[in-house]
């Protein structure tokens, strides 16, 4: 069973944890594999993250990050056409121009050069880390053999293919599919599909089931979970920490940050200014709809589809928000559902069911944050990983591990650095 501390209580361990989500579960679980004592300190029922709802796709072809040339020119098509791939929150509109603005400035050339080998080895990673727990007998509900990024329009296709020869120089591969070899693929798909490009070597599989198998390992090794708020963190010189919870107190050597959208809140009173924005992402999981022989990327449509054993999961959106914007909305869901018939032959009449709604944490250059605090050597910070999040969570984990450890990285760690906010002029 895993070990759960409910009471008030000072404890102490190499290291603490703050976030249960898939990235924190991963950070703790490779961790303690490798000898490290752990604590993750969690509130049970405290969080809106994104770790179990999710599309669960594995993309190591994901390797460009998401700030990228012409990533401008398709936000404001999308604020202005509103379809729902791109879209920032009245509210908090004004608070997000300083993110907007660095968004920009990042979407570059030079910001992919940097960021793909950051992203490949994360990506990769986690490929290996499913499927070591897949063979070890975890349950995932994992399925290999690809995704469909499936085009309505001629304009899409063509250009998804200009993209897929682009992906082509970082590795990736792809197959371009007709119209009658993808409808003789996915016999369920309208003609409203005319083609599609296949992510040779994605896969997907359950995120809820692949948290509780993290999870679970970590338990085994050790992990003890406290159902507690981390309210301060207190560094005591560079070389251990307190951290002040709902239930107490806890010294440890170091202190690992993976509280999602939450981060930035604990990291401010240790001098760390990190951008990280609240990026709503909505889903339905369908129990009774047919399903696809393959998960899917609708590309016109802004969507993800999942065939899990539950259910079929579609999943879209990419908010800018606040944090408080945590409602489920009724009209989000039924227009995931519309749009996903538009492409899929969906039952007349088909309900959404199991709505969800979560917040990702987004930063400006689409880099994920991993590393120690400038101003505090002991906290380190795990997050911003965006809609990759599961995606590269056991992965991250596995960095994080190496660099409590004192290993050298395969890549350059400034690159995702906290730190690397705080340079002048760089607009980054």
């Amino acid at each position: 069973m895993p070990s759960v501390v409910t009471h008030t209580a000072v404890r102490s361990a190499d290291v603490a944890v703050i976030g249960g989500g898939i990235i924190g579960r991963s950070v703790a679980s490779s961790a303690a594999r490798r000898g490290m004592s752990v604590i993750v300190v969690e509130p049970g029922a405290g969080t809106f993250g994104t770790s179990s709802a999710n599309a669960g796709h594995l993309v190591p072809s994901h390797v460009v990050p998401f700030a990228s040339p012409g990533m401008v020119r398709a936000g404001l098509h999308s604020l202005l056409v509103r379809d729902g791939a791109f879209a920032v929150a009245p509210r908090a509109a004004v608070g997000l121009v300083p993110w907007l603005w660095r968004f920009a400035r990042c979407s570059t050339a030079a910001n992919v050069q940097r960021g793909v080998p950051v992203l490949r080895h994360l990506l990769h990673t986690t490929v290996q880390e499913v499927r070591r727990l897949a063979t070890a007998g975890a349950t995932l509900d994992h399925r290999d053999g690809g995704i469909l990024q499936v085009c309505s329009t001629a304009a899409g296709l063509q250009a998804l293919r200009r993209e897929a020869d682009e992906w082509g120089h970082w590795g990736v591969r792809t197959e371009v599919l007709d119209s009658a070899a993808l409808h003789a693929a996915e016999p369920l798909l309208t003609m409203a599909a005319i083609g599609a490009v296949r992510l040779v070597d994605d896969a997907c599989f359950d995120p809820g089931l692949l948290l509780a198998a993290v999870t679970e390992e970590g338990h085994r090794h050790g992990v003890v979970s406290y159902d507690a708020r981390a309210a301060r963190i207190e560094p005591r010189g560079d070389r251990s920490a307190r951290v002040h919870t709902s239930m107490g107190v806890l010294d440890v050597t170091r202190v690992v940050v993976a509280a999602g959208v939450w981060t930035p809140t604990l990291c401010r009173p240790l001098g760390a200014r990190l951008p990280i924005a609240s990026a709503r992402g909505n889903s339905v999981t369908l129990p009774d709809a047919p399903k696809p022989n393959s998960p899917m990327l609708l590309h016109e449509q802004r969507l993800a589809l999942s065939p899990l054993t539950q259910g079929l999961r579609v999943t879209g959106g990419y908010r800018l928000t606040r944090h408080e914007d945590r409602a489920v909305s009724s009209l989000r869901s039924h227009e995931i559902v519309r749009r996903a018939g538009q492409v899929l032959d969906l039952p007349v009449g088909t309900q959404p069911s199991n709505e969800w709604t979560g917040l990702r944490p987004a930063t400006p250059d689409g880099l994920p944050i991993v590393g120690a605090l400038p101003n505090a050597p002991c906290v380190l910070v795990a997050s911003g990983h965006g809609m990759l999040g599961s995606s590269s969570g056991p992965g991250t984990g596995e960095v994080v591990a190496a660099l409590l450890a004192g290993d050298e990285l395969p890549f350059d760690p400034t690159v995702v650095a906290p730190g690397r906010f705080a340079r002048k002029g760089s607009g980054r």
